[in-house]
C-alpha cells in the first residue's frame, strides 16, 4: 500500500493530516461542555505546555509560543483561577533551583479536564475510523515520538 512511496512524502502527508484534524479537535476544548472547564486557544496551549512539561517557567512557555511574558502570564493567571494550573517555586518539583524562579504546575483538576476531553475527541473519532486498536495504538506511538521530539526540539532552541 505505501512501500512505493518515499519516506518523505509520507511524513509530510502526515503532517499536513495532523494540521487538517487539529483545528476540528482543538475546537471541542473551546467550547462548552458539560462537567469541563471551557478554555481558550491560548489557554489551550499553554496547558499544553504544562501537561508535558509540569514546571515550566512563565519565560518558557512565552518562548515557546512567541507571546509577550505578561500577555503569557495573563492567561496563565486566568488558568489558574480556573483552578487549572497553580503557581509554585522550582523546589516544588525537586529541583535543585534556588526557589525563586516562579513555575507553574497542572493541577489534578487540570488532568481531570484533560481526560474529559479525551473523551470528547474519542467520542468524535470513534465513527470516522474503521483502524483496528493495533493500528491506532500505532498511530498514537509514532504521533507521540514525533510530539516528544519536537517539544524537546522546541526547549533546545530556546534555552
Amino acid at each position: 500500500m505505501t512501500g512505493s512511496r518515499p519516506r518523505s512524502d509520507l511524513l509530510g502527508e502526515l503532517g499536513e493530516r495532523v494540521i487538517d484534524s487539529f483545528r476540528y479537535l482543538q475546537r471541542e476544548v473551546t467550547v462548552p461542555h458539560a462537567g469541563l472547564i471551557h478554555i481558550t486557544r491560548s489557554e489551550a496551549d499553554i496547558m499544553r505546555i504544562l501537561m508535558e512539561d509540569p514546571g515550566v517557567t512563565v519565560t518558557e512557555i512565552a518562548r515557546a509560543y512567541g507571546q509577550h511574558k505578561s500577555n503569557t502570564s495573563a492567561r496563565i493567571a486566568a488558568l489558574v483561577e480556573k483552578g487549572l494550573a497553580r503557581k509554585g517555586s522550582s523546589q516544588d518539583d525537586g529541583a535543585k533551583a534556588d526557589g525563586r524562579e516562579v513555575r507553574v504546575f497542572p493541577t489534578e483538576l487540570a488532568v481531570t479536564n484533560l481526560a474529559g476531553y479525551r473523551r470528547v475527541w474519542a467520542e468524535h473519532l470513534a465513527p470516522l475510523s474503521t483502524a483496528d486498536d493495533e493500528r491506532l495504538a500505532i498511530a498514537v506511538e509514532v504521533l507521540g515520538e514525533i510530539a516528544e521530539k519536537l517539544a524537546a526540539a522546541g526547549t533546545a532552541t530556546t534555552d
